[in-house]
């Protein structure tokens, strides 16, 4: 409680005039709390400094635990790769003796060509052209109306084997050729084949014709210096006038 100063009336602290007089009271000077700084005495924790420290886990050997397990083992010995060498060996030989045994069988059973055999060829010269002949040729007696001295053989298969050489105002085997070709197709044959061949170190030619009547004919051609040398094969197929003996004996020809 307090007194009013005029009166003395007895008021409320908190009265803010005098009930009985209407006096004022001074309004009550305040005083502001300081507040205490939340940085007063307050302790500041330490922070502990982290050390560097490496902790050692205990190490366990887990070899004991675990069971080994014993792997295949891909190495060979020593004697197993001989072994093994030993057998490819020896299949090998028996390969190759296989090998050489059915060439040498097929070899003596296959009909050889009595060009091979020396004792059994014949020599054809005509002083300026010559070839070598099996003995079991025949010599027959044709004539070719269009190449007069014409000679003329005859083997095993009935094959006609004809020979003769012309003097000839061609410029060149190509142009020979062309001429022999144009001439079978006039005459309704086929070309079966037009090839370069090489005859005692010379170009020749080599060109089969399928005749209108189901024969064919070949023709061997060499020329040189204005001469041409031919052989003219006539056969009832290919395979007889492309026999083996019978181009052994083109492959004999000599220009002298």
């Amino acid at each position: 409680m307090k007194k009013c100063p005029e009166c003395g009336n007895p008021s409320y602290d908190g009265a803010p005039v005098c009930g009985n007089c209407g006096y004022n009271f001074p309004k009550p000077k305040v005083k502001a709390r300081k507040k205490d700084s939340i940085f007063q005495n307050e302790q500041r924790a330490e922070i502990p400094k982290k050390e560097n420290i490496i902790r050692e886990e205990p190490k366990v050997d887990i070899s004991k635990d675990k069971p080994k397990v014993e792997k295949p083992s891909n190495q060979q010995s020593t004697l197993d790769i001989i072994k093994e060498k030993k057998l490819i060996i020896g299949a090998i030989v028996l390969i190759t003796l296989i090998v050489i045994c059915g060439i040498v069988l097929t070899g003596s059973n296959k009909n050889t060509s009595p060009i091979q055999g020396s004792s059994n060829l014949l020599e054809y010269n005509a002083g300026d052209f010559a070839f070598k002949y099996p003995e079991s040729w025949n010599s027959v007696n044709l004539s070719d109306a269009d190449h007069e001295g014409a000679v003329f053989f005859q083997n095993d298969n009935n094959t006609i084997i004809e020979h003769y050489n012309i003097t000839s105002s061609a410029s060149s085997l190509k142009d020979i050729n062309q001429q022999r070709i144009s001439h079978a197709l006039s005459n309704g044959d086929a070309i079966e084949l037009v090839e370069t061949v090489t005859l005692d170190g010379r170009n020749g030619s080599n060109i089969i014709v399928e005749n209108a009547d189901g024969n064919y004919t070949r023709y061997v051609s060499m020329f040189t210096d204005g001469e041409l040398y031919v052989f003219k094969i006539t056969g009832d197929s290919i395979n007889s006038i492309t026999s083996d003996s019978i181009n052994q004996v083109v492959n004999s020809a000599d220009i002298i």
